[in-house]
């Protein structure tokens, strides 16, 4: 089986969603009455749907795991309301911060490396690269949130028993021509019990063997919960998520420069 040791190279995230979106309304709008129950049920199981719509400041820290230990991981500051978001981390032994709009690339946006603000090509890149970990990292975050947006395609694959002899309900994911990797597909695994997605198995294509991964230690952020380890399933590497904030109001000086 191909080892899929890179996050990065795995995630697919659909546009953010906006204010004016409602969650209910969304659910409805899914045709598999199957999908549709265990969405729902999903939901209400994450804090519900009213609880999602009024997530609007998500702050947290995505950082993996190889064999216990952590390296420096990402911290990202996003409204999902208006798209503005704040990266801020070390890469090459260079502290960067980045600051623009996920919503608006268009607009552009500001860049520090080692406190020093940068223009031109070095602007653009870094730009790029703190949207392509946005688009990484928030999914891992909160997937089961996002089965309704544009462009997701979800089918009941009936239940499953894995090898410890735990029944699961089956979710596959499909995508069309968007985001970053719209070939990736997923299995989300649905625990019957808890009404939670415990876990995924992704396909970096239809054709290729999955890397699956345990969603773990959900926990209450502010109105929803979030699972916030992620642990490889036969491989000594996990995603983890640290300093996670979630508010119904952005923050004070959540987008500030740099000192």
């Amino acid at each position: 089986m191909r080892r899929h040791l890179c996050p990065i190279a795995c995630a697919l995230l659909i546009a953010a969603c906006t204010q004016g979106r409602n969650a209910a309304d969304m659910a409805a709008t899914i045709q598999d009455v199957d999908v549709r129950r265990i969405y729902t049920t999903m939901m209400q199981a994450m804090g519900g749907f009213d609880a999602w719509d009024d997530a609007r400041y998500f702050e947290f820290t995505f950082t993996a795991e190889r064999e216990g230990q952590r390296g420096g991981g990402w911290t990202h500051h996003w409204d999902r309301w208006n798209g503005d978001h704040r990266l801020s981390g070390v890469r090459n032994e260079e502290e960067l911060v980045v600051i623009s709009n996920v919503n608006d690339r268009e607009a552009g946006g500001r860049a520090w490396v080692n406190g020093q603000p940068v223009e031109g090509t070095r602007l653009d890149s870094l730009l790029t690269f703190a949207y392509s970990r946005w688009v990484n990292d928030s999914y891992w975050l909160i997937m089961p949130y996002k089965w309704t947006d544009p462009g997701v395609h979800t089918a009941y694959q009936g239940t499953r028993t894995d090898s410890a002899g735990r029944a699961w309900e089956i979710v596959h994911l499909s995508f069309d021509s968007v985001g970053l990797t719209p070939q990736n597909e997923y299995d989300a695994w649905i625990n019957p019990e808890s009404g939670l997605m415990e876990r995924w198995s992704h396909f970096p294509d239809a054709a290729e063997e999955p890397a699956i991964f345990d969603w773990s230690e959900w926990q209450q952020y502010g109105p929803i919960r979030l699972a916030t380890r992620k642990p490889s399933v036969g491989r000594p590497f996990a995603i983890v998520f640290e300093n996670v904030r979630v508010e119904t109001s952005v923050p004070d000086g959540a987008f500030a420069a740099p000192g």
